[in-house]
């Protein structure tokens, strides 16, 4: 059982609250009875809530995962699949390359196959998890990743609110979108914690204690002069032994991750303050503008003055 007043939890609370979830391709599947879709495989995990009726997800030759209301599944990258309707007789499918269906600006698409009665109704994307210019945190996912929620504590109201998005939208769509899928991100993988199940090495990273110590370090004090041996210290183990753990857990080298959220915490204060360039890459742990401006460019594919400019709205 997931301790919630542990240093593991504080940790992936941390974690959780910096990470980036990138969208691609969100869409709205309506697979009509007797049909079905096939999709190729993609490079980052898809996402599946079936949000009304019955079916299945099959991938390659695999058991079928059942899909009924409430059901929460992230796939694997690399993975070619299917979502077919729950219907009796032999199902027609359809192939489709991508997640993808028509769309106007800023809408979530939607995708029909086949026609007659409805099937099955669920909400996809393509998606990635984790810090601008680091690791995709779910390419380490070996497995379907299911989540099954009873109707009382399912995600329906945040799918619900997605697919009002892609029906209306308006003036931040995208970002509301991307707000709510990381909300249910958070949910599903709290439920999986409170099984005790851990599919992805980063979570099983976060339970370490020992991790966990170092990890809320960085992320809560992300300019202090970290080593890898001072972290090692921090968490109570021998350098090579925690540098090894550490980057099968998260993927990135301490360090990787330090400079990482140093960037981050920059990208905040570029946008939230009007502190100069100069001090932003002080109070971020940098021991020069020129560093921090060239570790910035590299990671944002701007300078942090460029960053500044197109992410700050000018006074009317």
């Amino acid at each position: 059982m997931f301790n919630y007043t542990s240093p593991s939890h504080m940790a992936m609370d941390r974690l959780l609250s910096v990470l980036d979830v990138g969208v691609v391709h969100f869409t709205i599947c309506d697979i009509r009875d007797g049909w079905g879709a096939r999709f190729d495989a993609c490079k980052t995990a898809t996402l599946h809530y079936c949000v009304d009726g019955m079916g299945s997800l099959i991938v390659h030759n695999a058991l079928p995962i059942p899909l009924d209301r409430n059901t929460f599944v992230l796939l694997p990258p690399d993975l070619p699949y299917r979502i077919e309707s729950g219907a009796q007789k032999q199902v027609r499918i359809e192939h489709r390359a991508r997640i993808c269906g028509s769309a106007t600006n800023e809408s979530v698409p939607m995708l029909t196959v086949g026609d007659g009665q409805q099937g099955i109704i669920t909400s996809c994307g393509e998606i990635r998890v984790g810090l601008t210019g680091g690791p995709d945190l779910f390419t380490s996912l070996g497995e379907p990743f299911v989540v099954r929620f009873d109707t009382k504590n399912g995600l329906h109201d945040q799918f619900v609110m997605l697919m009002a998005e892609s029906a209306r939208p308006s003036m931040g769509s995208r970002v509301l979108t991307e707000a709510l899928l990381k909300q249910c991100l958070v949910l599903s993988l709290r439920r999986r914690m409170e099984d005790g199940a851990s599919p992805l090495p980063w979570l099983t990273g976060v339970t370490d204690p020992r991790l966990s110590r170092a990890l809320h370090a960085i992320i809560e004090q992300p300019a202090v002069e970290y080593t890898v041996d001072n972290l090692a210290r921090i968490a109570g183990m021998s350098r090579s032994a925690f540098a090894a753990a550490f980057r099968r857990a998260f993927g990135q080298s301490p360090m990787n991750l330090v400079k990482l959220l140093r960037l981050r915490r920059a990208s905040d204060l570029l946008v939230t303050t009007s502190l100069p360039v100069t001090e932003v890459a002080k109070r971020v742990g940098f021991s020069s503008r020129s560093n921090f401006s060239l570790s910035f460019s590299e990671v944002y594919g701007v300078d942090p003055s460029g960053f500044r400019r197109k992410h700050t709205v000018a006074p009317t």
